[in-house]
């Protein structure tokens, strides 16, 4: 224990004191901000404006009704939670609207040259063709402003509706009572103080992103340090007081305390970041309990350890980066193979097919803690998961550290199949 101690510190030093260390683990997250925030922010504050719109019917009620349901846009949301002087998303674009009623071909030929030469912003054309077979056109300079142009399409179909329903008897207050939305909530047969699930499927997606590629970035440290090592002949001095077991276990050990020091600085930075408490701490009230992230580090710890095993062995197999680069393809397949099964077990968790890969131990990792993280398991399934992965952990282990003892003193030939089943038997 004292040689694996030993060589795991100096993994674990080496790494985190490297400026290769430091980049990755702020430029990371400054990566992800930069992509899913920082775009949103120059969007919200780009996009929008005051937008000219004409509303062309021929009749003129037609058009004072459209021209009400495009004016309902600018209001504020009624939402209490929004704070003064924030805007609703549905403000992000103010409009000012005016109806003619000159439909015919010379006149929606003039409004489509004034919206090219940007005298207007949208015409929506609503003659009695149009809205007696619900095809009204929006022409438009902004065709791919799709967010804008959906909202539009709501108001124009409300407004159409009100007058269809208004134009058959019905009252302001019985069109009101019909056309409005019905919110369906999803409630948990377990209890009514259940995480909005949505919140929960981005947070568990998140968290099996970060297991994916912490276990996968580091897993192919652990192949190169051996290879580096090997190469360099640095193998045969540290074998002259450590055995080759020692070595592997105290690599895959140092390795993945670097990963998880990594995982745990990106935890405390989120947790520490105003803009990210002060808009999802309410969110992820009840989500992040001490249950998933109990969870998340036996399952990153275990997962991480299965294919660092693997990597060790195909670094202590190979003697060029080339082909590492050859079989290491190998090692990552199961992990790809359980992010793509990954969203149809997010869909349905209790499935055969989420049961089945979150039982087999090298898609368990990801598998099995999704599970966890939207739809709790029964505790045997959990068990056996774990209790499989370390019995395959255990199997790797003992074939990897055969396998290892002869191939890092073995140079200049690459190894065949029936050779290294050799190094098995008489390792």
């Amino acid at each position: 224990m004292r040689n694996i101690f030993i060589i795991a510190r100096r993994e674990y030093l080496e790494r985190v004191r490297s400026r290769s260390f430091l980049i990755m683990t702020f430029l990371i997250p400054a990566l992800m901000f930069g992509v899913t925030v920082v775009p949103s922010l120059i969007g919200s504050r780009s996009a929008g404006g005051n937008k000219k719109i004409v509303v062309a019917a021929a009749a003129q009620q037609t058009g004072d009704n459209l021209r009400e349901q495009v004016l309902t846009l600018n209001k504020t949301t009624p939402d209490t939670n929004v704070s003064p002087g924030q805007r609703s998303p549905l403000t992000a674009t103010r409009y000012e609207v005016t109806v003619q009623t000159d439909v015919s071909d010379a006149a929606r030929k003039s409004l489509t040259e004034q919206v090219a030469k940007k005298s207007l912003d949208g015409v929506i054309w609503a003659s009695d063709d149009a809205v007696s077979s619900r095809k009204v056109d929006f022409i438009t300079r902004d065709v791919s402003s799709f967010m804008d142009n959906a909202t539009l399409e709501r108001a124009v179909g409300q407004a159409l509706r009100r007058q269809s329903l208004k134009g058959k008897g019905l009252t302001d207050q019985d069109i009101e009572s019909a056309l409005k939305p019905v919110d369906l909530t999803s409630v948990s047969p377990y209890g009514k103080d259940t995480p909005n699930p949505q919140v929960v499927f981005f947070t568990a997606f998140g968290m099996v992103m970060v297991m994916y590629m912490t276990v996968m970035l580091y897993g192919m440290n652990v192949m190169r340090a051996v290879l580096e090592e090997k190469t360099s002949r640095v193998m045969e001095v540290m074998l002259s007081i450590a055995t080759s077991g020692e070595m592997m276990a105290g690599k895959i050990i140092g390795v993945g305390a670097v990963g998880l020091t990594q995982v745990t600085i990106w935890a405390a930075v989120a947790g520490g970041f105003p803009l990210f408490m002060a808009g999802a701490s309410g969110l992820l009230k009840g989500v992040l309990s001490v249950k998933l992230i109990f969870f998340f580090g036996v399952f990153f710890l275990l997962g991480f350890a299965l294919y660092s095993t693997m990597c060790a062995a195909v670094g202590a197999m190979v003697n060029s980066e080339q082909e590492a680069q050859q079989l290491q393809f190998l090692i990552v397949m199961p992990l790809i193979l359980s992010v793509v099964i990954l969203v149809n077990v997010i869909q349905y968790p209790g499935s055969a097919l989420a049961f089945w890969a979150s039982i087999f131990p090298l898609t368990a990792p990801l598998i099995m803690f999704t599970r966890i993280a939207l739809q709790t398991p029964v505790w045997w399934q959990i068990a056996l998961s774990i209790s499989l992965m370390v019995l395959t952990l255990w199997g790797l282990a003992f074939l990897c550290a055969r396998i290892y003892r002869v191939g890092v003193l073995m140079y200049g030939k690459k190894p065949t199949f029936p050779e290294i089943i050799k190094w098995i038997k008489y390792a």
